[in-house]
């Protein structure tokens, strides 16, 4: 699955990093969503709606919030989706949809969907402005500048994030939101509820839901960066074979709990950077403390057919994201290459690239200059 944290530099840098792990290949590419146009995600949601066989899910939504069903898809979704970004943004497309699993947008918001098996997203309101659960990332990426402006809209329920039972089933999620101001919040939706919690380490994996991580904390709470080079038993004394002692029980599995651990205590006991430079150099090495090769985790899942069969699956580190959300630059590095490839918002004309998906180079290796 994957992890999410974010660093803050002595100078007030902050810096978010995100690795994206999964079974099947995800095709992402890097998306541009300029401010003021809707087309893209408009677009998708109503060809989504409209494309559920005999248009039940359009039509079951409809008639939450309306009663009766609308003939004109774009019509409804316009009006009752909030589509048109107030900011210009880009992000990280999964299975070649124009909606982002994770991004940036121009003021420094960042936003990351992770799995979270259990979801629950929020029945549609008529009150509120509904935004249809796999393009939520889009939306606050679009409407919003800090998390404090997240917050309010979800505590105020003036937005809904509306439970549609094919995008649920595929894709349970819940959210990290961090802001260049450094504050981070992490969003799940239990029981038809929003949740929200201020996220004071700054990080957030998988299932179990964010509170239960918190307090698994308390499991590990011997561990130190101080190295203890021996101790007296009896009449023996016993000698560290090598530094790190203070580091002994810490997890290295791949699990989402001992991810939690070992990216908030690595974090912790790291040096703290002094700029934006070694914010993000630390980010990616914390991201190599979490990356899965695969292979390495394997599962077998049914395959229904006329001749049902067991398939093998790997979850893997399929890439990575570092955004210095007080700069506005996003570096992606795929898997399959480990080359980082940069971006500054700052200097990204939205208009000109509306719309446009980036290829991240997976063929290109930095040569020494010899």
């Amino acid at each position: 699955m994957c992890t999410d944290f974010m660093v803050v530099a002595k100078d007030q840098t902050c810096v978010n990093g995100r690795s994206m792990d999964f079974e099947d290949d995800l095709i992402s590419d890097l998306i541009v969503h300029a401010p003021g146009k809707a087309a893209i995600v408009a677009s998708f949601v109503s060809d989504y709606l409209s494309s559920q066989p005999g248009g039940s899910t359009f039509k079951w939504l409809a008639r939450k919030l309306f009663g009766a069903e609308i003939d004109t898809a774009m019509e409804w979704i316009e009006r009752r989706f909030d589509l048109v970004p107030k900011y210009g943004y880009v992000g990280m497309t999964v299975k070649g949809y124009p909606l982002c699993a994770d991004g940036m947008n121009s003021q420094g918001l960042s936003v990351g969907a992770l799995w979270l098996t259990g979801t629950k997203f929020q029945e549609a309101d008529l009150k509120a402005t509904n935004v249809v659960c796999g393009t939520f990332v889009d939306w606050m990426l679009g409407h919003c500048a800090t998390v404090a402006e997240v917050r309010e809209l979800l505590e105020s329920h003036k937005v809904h994030v509306t439970d549609n039972p094919p995008l649920t089933e595929s894709a349970p999620l819940h959210f990290a939101v961090h802001d260049a101001e450094g504050k981070s919040i992490v969003i799940e939706f239990i029981d038809g509820k929003a949740v929200i919690s201020d996220n004071p380490v700054k990080v957030l994996t998988n299932l179990p839901t964010f509170s239960w991580h918190l307090t698994n904390l308390a499991t590990y709470i011997n561990l130190t960066q101080d190295h203890i080079e021996e101790r007296r038993i009896g009449d023996f004394t016993v000698r560290a074979p090598s530094p790190g002692t203070g580091l002994i029980g810490l997890p290295g599995d791949a699990t989402a709990p001992s991810r939690f651990v070992r990216t908030a205590l690595l974090k912790e006991f790291a040096e703290r950077p002094k700029n934006a430079a070694d914010a993000h150099n630390l980010a990616f090495h914390l991201l190599n403390a979490v990356h899965t090769t695969k292979g390495v985790v394997r599962a077998y899942r049914e395959v229904p057919g006329d001749k049902p069969k067991r398939e093998e699956k790997f979850d893997h580190t399929q890439w990575a994201v570092v955004k210095d959300l007080t700069n506005r630059v996003i570096t992606i590095r795929m898997a399959a290459s480990q080359v980082p490839w940069s971006l500054d918002l700052k200097t990204l004309q939205f208009d000109a690239n509306h719309g446009r998906r980036i290829a991240i180079p997976t063929d290109v290796h930095n040569r020494l200059p010899l």
